[in-house]
């Protein structure tokens, strides 16, 4: 096996860049707002889920255990960053929510962030901004079905 790098397209290589630089900012915020790594990637499932998840589905994506996936819902609920909420459908189950004051906490730490992304955005073109959202969404699908627990 060679040890050579593989070749990049160019978009392929500024990809990787941007997911190392998204990966030192997501250190920078659980470092700024003292929490800890698995605690902030539970928060960010949490805060990007659509429908809600719960406990079990959590803990699947971070790779816990049941056990190991209730003391962190604990966890996060007794600091006040998580709600727990009853399934509409199957009020057996419950739903997993970021608090509003986690929320307003995340964006207070990351607004120049986001705002700064926001500027480079509509800094280009209609054209431009097409194809940039196109080879995004077209890259997102590539990663969830290349991350999907059915291919295992």
């Amino acid at each position: 096996m060679s040890d050579e790098a593989p070749r990049l397209e160019p978009e392929a290589r500024a990809l990787r860049q941007l997911q190392s630089a998204m990966s030192e900012a997501e250190t920078a915020l659980g470092r700024r707002m003292r929490m800890h790594p698995t605690d902030l990637a539970a928060m960010n499932h949490l805060t990007w889920a659509n429908p809600p998840i719960g406990p079990g589905e959590l803990g699947h994506r971070l790779g816990l255990s049941p056990a190991a996936a209730t003391e962190l819902v604990d966890r996060l609920t007794a600091a006040g960053h998580v709600e727990r909420h009853r399934d509409l459908v199957d009020r057996r189950r419950i739903r997993l929510q970021p608090s509003g004051g986690a929320v307003a906490s995340v964006f207070e730490h990351i607004g120049t962030l986001i705002g700064a992304i926001e500027d480079v955005a509509r800094d280009a073109t209609d054209e431009e901004r097409a194809t940039i959202l196109r080879f995004l969404q077209r890259v997102t699908t590539v990663y969830e079905d290349w991350a999907d627990p059915d291919r295992d």
